[in-house]
């Protein structure tokens, strides 16, 4: 009797470190090194399923998918992913994954096409463009006590015009009998552009080449605490300071110039536009996971400020609901909003040139909502395939503010629709 009630103890430890693994490994998910978001959460499915003796029942945990995004009349996303993981001891497990991303398309560049008081079209000007981009990336998770793990990543990501590469490190601590998780981590990457870059904030049909390549460098700083609350609920706290410096344009964007009371273009060039140097952004995430009958609620919200002036909001739930022992659905609502960065300009007058502006959509303020449905199913032959879908649309000012004469009565924001397509499959043996 107490050999029974000793095994069902140490099964009880090992599916709460198995949960608690996960949602430490979730939080890992901020230090910006995996370009998949998420492999880490599916390391931790799987890592603590080990014979009584510490020997691995299924050592080995591969995932792969496929993704399609598509938004109406403008960029195509088609991205392949493989994640594998092996334990290689009860202590140390090894981590390796592989993308391939193509895009194509049409992406606006901040200008507006009305040109004078008959014109009357608001969209946007687009730049259409194709390029490709494979990454690789490796973690390597070891035990350093009883109590305490070392995860170190590396990844590397290429592309026609730009290449990536980072390292991290990570630890996570248990406290409290393996109730509480507290994760400390660090991280460290530099992104390279090799294209020609243009003088900032000067004509576009005058602009010269100043240099043939830039980069930037990025330190990312986090603290997260993973809590039991009760049976079946379970809380995560994370913090992310980041610091960024370096080349931070987008080379490709545009600001119009018009007319400083008609708010005609005329034939005033575009400017090229130009972002501050550095970076500072700080980011607070909140998830609580709930267990309701046979279902899991995870709902979750994030705050996020930089020194640009951007302060975005983000809500998201979802809800994992059995349908039969080899089937689920799980339904997804998120809610996105940010506002302007302090240099955001969705166009100039003739003469005025600040010290940095950029008409790029992106930086504007903006809202995003997406909905979607994931299905999960297990067959009888081992694994377990899904299927995910997503519906998002992104608007925002259509009238801001700083718009001159004619332009205020064009729609300057160019809205966005996308769907999103996921399908993949994971085989632990």
């Amino acid at each position: 009797m107490q050999l029974t009630l000793k095994k069902k103890k140490q099964r009880k430890d090992e599916a709460v470190r198995s949960l608690l693994s996960a949602a430490s490994a979730s939080l890992l998910l901020a230090v910006p090194l995996a370009h998949a978001e998420d492999v880490h959460q599916h390391h931790a499915e799987g890592a603590h399923q080990h014979h009584a003796e510490g020997a691995p029942e299924q050592p080995w945990r591969v995932d792969a998918g496929a993704m399609r995004y598509s938004e109406k009349d403008r960029i195509s996303v088609s991205e392949l992913n493989f994640r594998a993981r092996r334990q290689l001891s009860e202590d140390n497990a090894l981590s390796l994954r592989a993308d391939y991303d193509s895009v194509s398309g049409a992406s606006p560049t901040g200008t507006t096409k009305i040109q004078t008081t008959s014109g009357a079209s608001g969209t946007a000007y687009m730049a259409h463009f194709q390029t490709v981009r494979a990454a690789v990336g490796a973690d390597w998770e070891t035990s350093l006590s009883p109590d305490a793990n070392l995860t170190l990543s590396g990844d590397h990501s290429s592309s026609k015009m730009n290449k990536s590469s980072g390292i991290g490190a990570a630890v996570a601590r248990d406290f409290n009998q393996r109730n509480t998780t507290l994760v400390a981590g660090a991280s460290y990457s530099v992104d390279a552009i090799d294209m020609e870059i243009m003088t900032e904030l000067t004509p576009s049909d005058t602009a010269t080449i100043r240099a043939t390549s830039e980069k930037k460098d990025q330190i990312d700083l986090q603290l997260g605490v993973t809590q039991v609350l009760a049976r079946g609920t379970l809380l995560q706290l994370n913090f992310v300071h980041s610091n960024a410096s370096g080349y931070m344009t987008n080379p490709h964007k545009l600001i119009s110039v018009v007319h400083p009371l008609t708010g005609e273009t005329l034939t005033n060039s575009p400017l090229t536009e130009k972002r501050p140097d550095k970076r500072d952004s700080n980011a607070l995430y909140a998830q609580v996971n709930h267990a309701l009958g046979e279902g899991v609620l995870y709902s979750s919200y994030r705050y996020f400020q930089d020194s640009w002036g951007i302060k975005a909001h983000t809500v998201d739930f979802k809800y994992r609901q059995p349908i039969t022992e080899k089937l689920y659905v799980q339904p997804h609502v998120r809610v996105y909003a940010q506002g302007a960065a302090d240099f955001y300009r969705s166009m100039l007058a003739v003469g005025e040139i600040p010290a940095y502006a950029s008409a790029d959509y992106r930086l504007a303020k903006l809202q995003t909502n997406s909905i979607g449905v994931k299905l999960g199913y297990k067959p009888s032959s081992g694994g377990e395939l899904t299927a995910r879908v997503e519906v998002m649309r992104q608007n925002g000012e259509q009238h801001p503010q700083d718009a001159i004469g004619v332009q205020r009565t064009a729609d300057l924001f160019p809205e966005l629709e996308a769907i999103i397509f996921h399908i993949g499959y994971t085989k632990l043996f």
